[in-house]
């Protein structure tokens, strides 16, 4: 059980990590809280053990479990990313609500990359549009892309716990 905690820990540690730098760039939801190196330093002594790991992770866990039986449902993930999800929402509508409607036009959102962007992109020939070979060659490299960005290294879906399904 500790070693899960610690691995939990870990994980949830470096996906924070993860999305603080992800969610500091111009245009993401709001900064994520991050733990200093003296908040996980919990006795001080200027080192962090697997107790000290263990208890962060804990404590997320913890947060998240809002009837304390050791479980996490599908209820109780499904209103901590609801919850998430609308910090994040006020967040871009403060943050690019010009005209402060309190909502977001299309010339309000922040651009991302997209279909739009497409025709620049995949037209290789230059001619203004994009053909069918040209469409098919994009598409492959953005397969390609998502395949190895989401990969995980097996052929075999994995369950909760690792195990084979």
């Amino acid at each position: 059980m500790k070693k899960r905690i610690l691995i939990a820990t870990l994980v949830s540690l470096s996906t924070a990590a993860a999305g603080t730098l992800a969610v500091a760039k111009p245009g993401f939801g709001p900064e994520r809280q991050k733990l200093t190196f003296e908040q996980l330093d919990a006795d001080g002594n200027g080192a962090l053990s697997d107790a000290e790991l263990a208890a962060t992770g804990q404590k997320r866990f913890d947060a998240v479990d809002t009837n304390s039986d050791g479980l996490l449902s599908l209820e109780e993930m499904n209103a901590k990313a609801q919850e998430r999800i609308a910090k994040r929402t006020a967040s871009m509508i403060e943050r690019f609500d010009k005209n402060g409607d309190g909502a977001l036009s299309v010339e309000e959102m922040p651009e991302r990359p997209g279909p739009h962007k497409l025709l620049a992109k995949a037209d290789t020939d230059g001619d203004g549009s994009i053909s069918k070979a040209e469409f098919d060659t994009a598409q492959a490299i953005v397969d390609a892309v998502m395949k190895k960005k989401h990969h995980h290294g097996g052929q075999h879906k994995k369950g909760p716990r690792g195990d084979s399904e």
